[in-house]
């Protein structure tokens, strides 16, 4: 499975935060809005007992309140506000005239002075109520009256509705502007790690030969080591070639000797044979190990052109036989390795088929994507020829195996072919062709996406 993109961690990890951090906001800032529009409710309740409580006055033990108060609501039926006055005994003494009926239960208070705040129901309405008791003296005699005021719930409750749908869509407008602010702060912090991305497939293209310095701090130690690690590579290679080189001279010379010197032996075929062989060998051996290895900067092999030239010579070499060969290649296909190789590779397999077909081989080149969408470069070379077993196959890679018994070859030039693959991580197989020879396919990392890096460059 492939692990997440740190951005992609960072950015999820911060939604999630958000998101959090934005809905336990609304839920205190609602609930906060309650209380406070309970506690305004309360207010009014209070303050409309006492509006009622100044227009009504005693006279002869007889409280006596205007039935057209001064706010409008208390005289309309239906309003949703209403007030009353109830004895000691809580028998009605005045209702206002935006109620026909008191309800049944009215939580009154017990003590002087104090308000009492509960809901009663009428129907199916409930009413935030507030309950006054008072002590009145008329000429010595107390008097005790309860003042009670009512609101509709219903209208608070409609206030609640309509600023929960505006704390809402403030809600989704503000997580969504703060997510998109995230993203773009993302991708402005993040944009170094892009760079350093882009500089490092300029280097496996050949365009650059090192990472430049002007990285933050987190990134430094990276880009530094990472341009060590070059150097040292480059170094190392430029030694490799100069120490190959140095022993190519110091083995050709004594070899040109000894062929000098074999010319007193002109007669023996074998002796003259194993001379040019040795020979042979060395100088093949000696170029292959100057340029084992790919690079790790490089421009990029144009495949087609590199299979129409190994093509070209092995046709000249096996021009008696005649061999039909069919190709299938994409004329930008390129692939980020080093030419010497796929020089090799298609000379060790294409001489191969060449050598065992009868009259045809067929050449398929073309990118496949796996199912964990990656892409593949994948080779396969078919022929005509007699094939091998179950068995054969097990060992044809083995070096100095061989399966047949001409007398050409060493039987290393499969297990040359093998070594590279895997060198590249790749993967080769081997099977019996449709054409009744041999086949062979080979699957390679493609990381150039079919982009010719030389016209690029």
């Amino acid at each position: 499975m492939k692990p997440e993109s740190l951005r992609k961690r960072f950015f999820a990890n911060s939604m999630v935060v958000t998101f959090v951090v934005m809905l336990i906001s609304v839920f205190v800032i609602d609930i906060s809005y309650q209380d406070e529009l309970e506690r305004t409710a309360r207010d009014k309740l209070r303050l409309h007992i006492f509006s009622v409580l100044s227009v009504a006055h005693l006279a002869e033990g007889q409280l006596n309140v205007p039935v057209i108060l001064q706010n409008p609501r208390f005289n309309t039926e239906q309003s949703g506000l209403w007030a009353a006055i109830l004895d000691e005994q809580a028998s009605k003494l005045w209702r206002s005239l935006s109620i026909d009926e008191l309800p049944q239960k009215i939580t009154l208070s017990q003590k002087l002075g104090e308000l009492h705040y509960d809901n009663a129901q009428i129907g199916n309405q409930s009413f935030l109520t507030a309950a006054y008791k008072i002590a009145w003296d008329d000429q010595g005699t107390l008097y005790t009256f309860h003042f009670i005021s009512a609101e509709n719930d219903r209208l608070i409750q409609g206030d609640v509705q309509r600023f929960r749908f505006w704390l809402i869509g403030g809600f989704i407008s503000v997580t969504f502007i703060l997510l998109a602010c995230q993203f773009f702060v993302l991708r402005f912090a993040f944009r170094p790690i892009y760079l350093l991305e882009e500089e490092i497939l300029s280097l496996e293209h050949g365009d650059k030969n090192a990472l430049s310095a002007n990285y933050p701090a987190e990134l430094s130690g990276v880009t530094q080591n990472l341009n060590a690690l070059i150097d040292k590579e480059y170094r190392q290679r430029e030694r490799y070639r100069v120490s190959m080189a140095d022993l190519a001279h110091s083995l050709k010379t004594p070899m040109a000797i000894i062929s000098g010197e074999m010319v007193n032996y002109s007669e023996n075929k074998i002796l003259q044979d194993a001379i040019t062989r040795i020979d042979n060998s060395i100088e093949y051996q000696l170029r292959r190990a100057v340029i084992s290895g790919h690079n790790l900067v490089s421009k990029g092999v144009h495949i087609k052109q590199v299979l129409n030239m190994v093509l070209a010579a092995l046709q000249k070499i096996y021009v008696d036989k005649s061999i039909n060969v069919q190709s299938t290649v994409q004329d930008e296909l390129v692939f980020s390795g080093d030419e010497n190789d796929f020089l090799e590779l298609f000379g060790n397999l294409l001489d191969n088929a060449f050598k065992y077909a009868q009259n045809q081989i067929v050449v398929n080149i073309h990118v496949q994507t796996t199912s964990d969408n990656k892409q593949v470069l994948e080779i396969i070379i078919e022929d005509d020829g007699v094939g091998f077993t179950e068995s054969q196959s097990i060992k044809i890679f083995n070096r100095g195996q061989r399966i047949d018994s001409l007398g050409l070859g060493q039987g290393i030039g499969l297990s040359v072919v093998f070594d590279l693959v895997k060198n590249y991580d790749g993967i080769i197989e081997t099977n019996s062709s449709k054409l009744g020879g041999a086949l062979f396919k080979i699957m390679l990392p493609h990381n150039l996406n079919n982009i010719d890096s030389t016209k690029k460059a």
